[in-house]
């Protein structure tokens, strides 16, 4: 929820507006009350489409659809013009939070709720059909959980049974991954696809696991139409079954809405009812209250004075999905959809250049100390290093799993390293459960000094500093066994390791030191090459290449296999870098992030995420990457979530206070889909793609 701007209609209709919702390509939703006060949703179209006519009878079947259907699990048309000069359209407001939002910060609900969910998702789409609509675009961001029960809403490409597919540009408008194969193929959607759509959406609500896989539309397209979606993670076995028949790819072979109720049976005397929020799990049902608490006493005044709404009012909850969480109708969106896909596959079109969508804040946590927060990612956990402790949380919920005192932290893979006892001891636990699985005393005594930090963790040892209390006093570098913690090997003799200049990568140990790059063989300790550098840092790897940087900032490319030289690139700052894909990702002059090919360290793409005035180093991004995203935390407190294919902007989370803005962002960590950063004023927050406005697709 947003304050209104200047140019915003105070009233609409018989509504006095008092808030924005929303906003997408074709139009705008706003809080608006009724002379009573009771609050309602009214949608409008821009005012650059009012003289359209295409956009005038596109809103003309909306409100049509929307009209047509009745029944408990829909959410009801109060009022519209579509005839007016600005066309608007007047639902119940319905305070709760989506379906996909729900099940992103809180997990997928279990059997009892989930049967719950089918059986009100089931009657909706029944009274739809039996309405003579096909909704064509179900899924967990158009689905409302509130205090009156589930409610499917957008009907912004509803099409009476029979119609023939909408499409763009040959592609077809929907949701990939909801989509059935006739949809995709741009044939005749009837209330099957809505069965197969009604499938897709409990089976992620079950797992919290996209049924058929992440990636761009066509990926997700071609998946629906040759292979069955991913259900192993359904727990219940008639669950399974009867999601497994929704998803069938032959439309005729897919039980009715009607067919769905009866196989779910009636529920039974002690089950609670879908109106309230009894069937919801605890947390969720809290969720649902807490907005439904925040609306109704201002709902209860008629004509209030006004106020300037607040981020966290209703809508905040988990995060910044205003369309879909609360508005009945949601604003159509060319181009793209709400729940992280590409509507077609197809082409942007004009109306997609709009700001990128807002990413979901899950939670926020603070903590007590005067150092900075550290954050790790190992095993699908968090990990927070701050004040006296380590801890393990869940990275979609905030809640701790382990806890273990003071420690240096090294995560690799399932794996977590802890120099404990001020560096005397190094400890080795799981990342998931916290259990201790070897330890091992570092030696210390007048002949040699063995160091805990830093680390590198290579496939089969774990590698720290040994410093020879002697003559030469070189450093080296030794070895235990990363399963069972054994000591093993000692390298020779080495230049002492600047600080980030010690790690592991491309089959290799490699440490910097002021005057050179050491690369070790992690099977016997062996010197495989050495390459002159002053004070090298920031060391990177990809399968066939070690990236550092020297002191002079100029970024160094060598090949692991032998340590030659393959190129350099000046003016490149990579302290929070990330190489992967064939590119290796950095900070350029002025705070520009770059995409340099692996290979040849030409420019990929570069892209300005930030600016901020009179104060040159606040410009500078920490970088990291996951998976095909590219994180970019910038000194005005935004994130950036980068395509890191080609610089696109996927979707991006602002500061919400000038508090938040003046607290500096430290390196991202992604982690279980999830990214989360500490800041400067010792706060963790996370958060997750987000669920409307285009989702990914933003930016394209």
């Amino acid at each position: 929820m947003e304050p209104l701007q200047p140019d915003d209609p105070r009233r609409i209709g018989p509504y006095r507006v008092v808030a924005r919702l929303g906003a997408g390509g074709m139009g705008v939703v706003y809080l608006g009350r009724a002379r009573s006060g009771r609050p309602v949703a009214v949608k409008v179209v821009h005012r650059r489409f009012v003289g359209e006519d295409r956009y005038r009878a596109r809103f003309r079947r909306e409100v049509d659809a929307a009209r047509a259907v009745a029944g408990s699990f829909t959410a009801p048309v109060l009022d519209a013009d579509p005839d007016a000069a600005t066309p608007w359209l007047a639902t119940a407001y319905l305070p709760g939070p989506s379906l996909r939002e729900a099940v992103a910060g809180f997990g997928p609900l279990p059997p009892d709720a989930l049967r719950a969910l089918a059986a009100g998702l089931a009657e909706a789409l029944d009274a739809i059909h039996r309405g003579g609509l096909v909704h064509r675009d179900l899924k967990p961001g158009n689905v409302l959980l509130t205090a009156g029960g589930p409610r499917v809403i957008d009907f912004g490409i509803a099409r009476p049974d029979g119609a023939t597919a909408i499409t763009r540009a040959g592609a077809p408008i929907g949701t990939a991954g909801y989509m059935g194969p006739e949809q995709v193929r741009g044939e005749r959607v009837g209330p099957p696809g809505d069965v197969f759509a009604l499938g897709a959406t409990l089976a992620y609500a079950a797992t919290r696991v996209e049924p058929f896989g992440t990636g761009t539309a066509r990926a997700r397209h071609l998946r629906v139409l040759t292979g069955a979606a991913d259900l192993g993670a359904v727990a219940d076995p008639g669950l399974r079954d009867l999601l497994a028949a929704c998803l069938r790819a032959e439309p005729s072979a897919r039980p009715s809405a009607a067919g769905l109720l009866e196989a779910l049976g009636r529920p039974g005397p002690d089950a609670p009812s879908l109106q309230g929020v009894g069937w919801l799990p605890a947390p969720v049902a809290a969720e649902v209250e807490r907005r439904t608490a925040e609306v109704v006493p201002a709902a209860a005044r008629a004509e209030p004075a006004p106020r300037r709404p607040g981020r966290r009012t209703v809508v905040a909850g988990l995060g910044a999905g205003v369309l879909t969480l609360a508005a009945v109708a949601s604003v159509p969106l060319p181009g793209g959809t709400a729940d992280g896909g590409e509507a077609g596959g197809g082409t942007a079109g004009p109306d997609a250049e709009e700001p990128p969508p807002e990413g979901v804040r899950l939670w926020e946590r603070s903590y007590e100390g005067d150092e900075d927060v550290e954050l790790h990612g190992a095993g699908g956990v968090l990990l927070v290093r701050a004040g006296e402790d380590v801890r393990a949380l869940d990275p979609r919920t905030g809640r701790v799993r382990w806890k273990r005192g003071a420690a240096g932290v090294t995560a690799a893979g399932a794996d977590v390293f802890l120099a404990e006892d001020g560096g005397r001891r190094l400890r080795a636990v799981g990342a998931a459960s916290g259990d201790t699985r070897w330890t091992y005393g570092l030696r210390s005594d007048a002949d040699v000094g063995e160091s805990a930090g830093p680390l590198a963790v290579a496939a089969d040892v774990v590698c720290f500093g040994v410093s020879p209390r002697r003559a030469d006093r070189r450093e080296r570098v030794g070895a235990l066994g990363r399963k069972d913690g054994r000591r093993g090997w000692t390298s020779g003799l080495i230049g002492a390791p600047t600080p980030d200049g010690f790690a592991a990568g491309a089959g290799l140990v490699v440490a910097a030191s002021k005057t050179e790059l050491v690369a070790l063989d992690p099977a016997s300790g062996r010197i495989r090459w050495r390459y002159p550098m002053d004070y090298g840092a920031y060391l990177r790897f990809d399968r066939e290449r070690v990236f550092a940087s020297d002191r002079l900032g100029t970024l160094h490319a060598l090949r692991a296999a032998d340590g030659k030289a393959l190129w350099k690139r000046r003016a490149m700052t990579a302290f929070s870098s990330g190489a992967g894909a064939g590119k290796v990702f950095v900070e350029g002059e002025d705070g520009v992030v770059v995409a340099l090919d692996a290979a040849t360290g030409r420019r990929a793409w570069s892209r300005r995420v930030a600016r901020a005035a009179n104060d040159p180093r606040s410009q500078a991004t920490a970088l990291a990457l996951d998976g095909g995203i590219l994180y970019a935390a910038c000194g005005d407190g935004t994130l950036y979530a980068l395509d890191a294919a080609d610089g696109r902007v996927r979707w991006t989370r602002g500061a919400e206070a000038a508090a938040e803005r003046a607290a500096r962002l430290g390196v991202p960590v992604g982690v279980a889909g999830v990214v989360c950063v500490a800041t400067s004023d010792r706060r963790v927050r996370a958060l997750a793609p987000p669920d409307s406005r285009g989702g990914s697709r933003a930016g394209s």
